[in-house]
C-alpha cells in the first residue's frame, strides 16, 4: 500500500482552469464527459473543520468540494504520520478522481507539505519537532516544489482547527501570514459554487456617509447661531440655512481631504463562502478595479466598478520564502 500510494504523489497534475483539462504525467486522462449537476453545491464555511454529515465516502450526492478536499487531507495525514491508510484503494482512487474532474489541486499533495504544516502546528503549539535550519530548510523544499498557497492554506485550516486552541490558531495565522499564506477555507473549493457576479451600487449607504460627515459642522453651526440669537438678538431663522451651506461645504472638504469624494459603495457576495462582501471607490481619479479579501474565507475579489461585477482574483498564489 505504501509503494502504491508514494507512486500515486508522484504524479504530476497539470491543470489549465480556463480550458478545464487535467494531465497525469503518469498516464493520460479522458475528457471528462460527467455533466455538472443543476444543484448547487454549497461551501462549507470557514471555521469548521468537520466533513459533513451528510457526505459519505461511498456517496458523494451531499458533499461540498470543500468536503471532499477535506476527507483526502486526513487520509493522506493518517497515512504519513500514523502509517495507516483509512481509506481502501476503490474508495481512495474514486476520492482522487473526483477532486480531479472537479478540478482540485489537493490529488497533488507532497509529503514535504504535509511536513510543512506538521511543523508550523506543532510551532504554535509551542513544541516545535524540527530545529529553526530544518524548518527553513522544510520551507524552501516547499516552495522549490511550487506549493500553492491556497492549498497550504486549507491544509494548516484543517489540521489547525483540530489540534490547535483558539490562542495556538492565532499564533499559526500570524506566522502564516509572513510567508504570505492567508490560513483558511478558499481557493479550489470556490470552483464549483454558483453565486452572483453582478454587484449594486449602495446610494443609501453613500448618502448616509456624506450626511455623517456633515453632521458635526451642522450641528456646530446650528448651535452656535442659536446662540447668538438668545445673546446677541440676531435673528434665528439664517440658522437652519447657513448649517446646511456649512454641512455641505465641510462635508465636501472633508470627503476630498480623506479621498471619499465622489465615493461609490457597491455590494456583493463572496463567489466562495457565500458572505456579503463590500467595496468602496472613491478619491479624485477612482480606480476601475480594486481587490477584496473576504473576512470570512480570505478569498480575494475584484470589484470592477465599470461592469459591475466582482470575480475571483486571477491566479493562485505560492508559499513565499
Amino acid at each position: 500500500m505504501a509503494a502504491r500510494m508514494m507512486n500515486m504523489q508522484r504524479a504530476t497534475l497539470c491543470r489549465v482552469n480556463s480550458q478545464k483539462q487535467l494531465q497525469l504525467k503518469s498516464r493520460s486522462c479522458k475528457p471528462a464527459t460527467r455533466a455538472v449537476p443543476n444543484a448547487r453545491r454549497v461551501v462549507k464555511v470557514a471555521g469548521s473543520a468537520e466533513v459533513d454529515p451528510g457526505c459519505k465516502i461511498d456517496d458523494y450526492e451531499n458533499c461540498s468540494l470543500g468536503d471532499l478536499e477535506l476527507m483526502y487531507i486526513d487520509a493522506l495525514w493518517n497515512f504519513y504520520h500514523d502509517g495507516e491508510f483509512t481509506l481502501s484503494d476503490e474508495e481512495y482512487d474514486r476520492l482522487r478522481d473526483e477532486l480531479n474532474w472537479q478540478g482540485s489541486g489537493f490529488p497533488t499533495l507532497k509529503k514535504d507539505e504535509v511536513d510543512f504544516v506538521e511543523a508550523s502546528i506543532m510551532y504554535a503549539r509551542g513544541k516545535p519537532i524540527v530545529s529553526d535550519e530544518e524548518y527553513e530548510e522544510l520551507k524552501m523544499r516547499v516552495k522549490k516544489d511550487g506549493a500553492r498557497s491556497d492549498v497550504t492554506a486549507l491544509l494548516l485550516f484543517s489540521k489547525g482547527q483540530q489540534l490547535l486552541d483558539s490562542t495556538q490558531y492565532a499564533v499559526l495565522a500570524e506566522e502564516m501570514s509572513k510567508l504570505g499564506i492567508d490560513v483558511g477555507l478558499k481557493g479550489a473549493s470556490c470552483t464549483l459554487n454558483k453565486t452572483p457576479e453582478e454587484i449594486e451600487n449602495d446610494t443609501v449607504r453613500v448618502a448616509q456617509l456624506y450626511l455623517a460627515l456633515a453632521a458635526l459642522p451642522a450641528g456646530a453651526t446650528f448651535l452656535g447661531w442659536s446662540g447668538l440669537s438668545v445673546w446677541a438678538n440676531f435673528p434665528f431663522w439664517p440658522a437652519v440655512y447657513l448649517s446646511v451651506i456649512v454641512g455641505a461645504l465641510a462635508s465636501y472638504k472633508i470627503a476630498d481631504f480623506t479621498g471619499l469624494i465622489n465615493s461609490e459603495i457597491y455590494n456583493g457576495t463572496c463567489p466562495c463562502c457565500e458572505t456579503p462582501v463590500k467595496q468602496q471607490f472613491g478619491g479624485a481619479d477612482p480606480p476601475e478595479v480594486k481587490t477584496l479579501k473576504c473576512t470570512v474565507c480570505g478569498t480575494a475579489i475584484d470589484f470592477n466598478r465599470s461592469t459591475k461585477k466582482l470575480s475571483l482574483s486571477a491566479g493562485a498564489g505560492f508559499v513565499d520564502g
